[in-house]
């Protein structure tokens, strides 16, 4: 059995006589005469019944989530927002963070610094958003689904939440 510093692997030369085509998933370096394929999210700014952009309503909800994480706001508030799973999972995370010490410093209130929303279809949304809370950026994503209640009523409700 050969070691790995044994093994003999021949070099592959490309060519470029003939336009480069780039694999699925990969973003292609700009060679000559190729024009670069990036990729681009969907942003439109649809409307909910009340006639208000879904881009500001999400924004709004950021706000507010920021605000929970950040410990200025209290939980619960979210719940109608919230799957119930997604609910349990923020609830958990901030009864994790509350029993760690926090450091005593110059605070300030957290806000949303930016909002970007795709739309996946006419009832999902995929909504990016960066916070900013003591000098600090931090990443957060959710997912909007357009769900109908007991009461027949439609509303935005968030089914996944990531933060970092």
């Amino acid at each position: 059995m050969r070691t790995a510093t044994a093994l003999h692997v021949l070099p592959v030369v490309p060519t470029f006589d003939q336009p480069v085509e780039p694999a699925p998933g990969q973003i292609p370096l700009p060679f000559a005469g190729v024009r670069p394929v990036l990729p681009a999210p969907i942003e439109r700014a649809t409307t909910d019944e009340l006639g208000h952009p879904l881009r500001q309503r999400a924004a709004h909800f950021m706000q507010a989530l920021v605000e929970v994480l950040s410990g200025e706001r209290a939980p619960r508030q979210m719940a109608a927002w919230m799957a119930p799973d997604v609910y349990d999972q923020l609830h958990a995370r901030l009864a994790a963070r509350a029993r760690v010490p926090r450091r005593v410093g110059v605070g300030g209130t957290a806000r949303i610094a930016s909002v970007h929303v795709s739309m996946i279809n006419d009832e999902t949304a995929e909504i990016a958003g960066r916070m900013v809370h003591r000098g600090r950026s931090r990443a957060l994503a959710v997912r909007l689904e357009l769900q109908t209640s007991h009461r027949g009523q439609r509303a935005w409700r968030c089914t996944a939440l990531v933060w970092a």
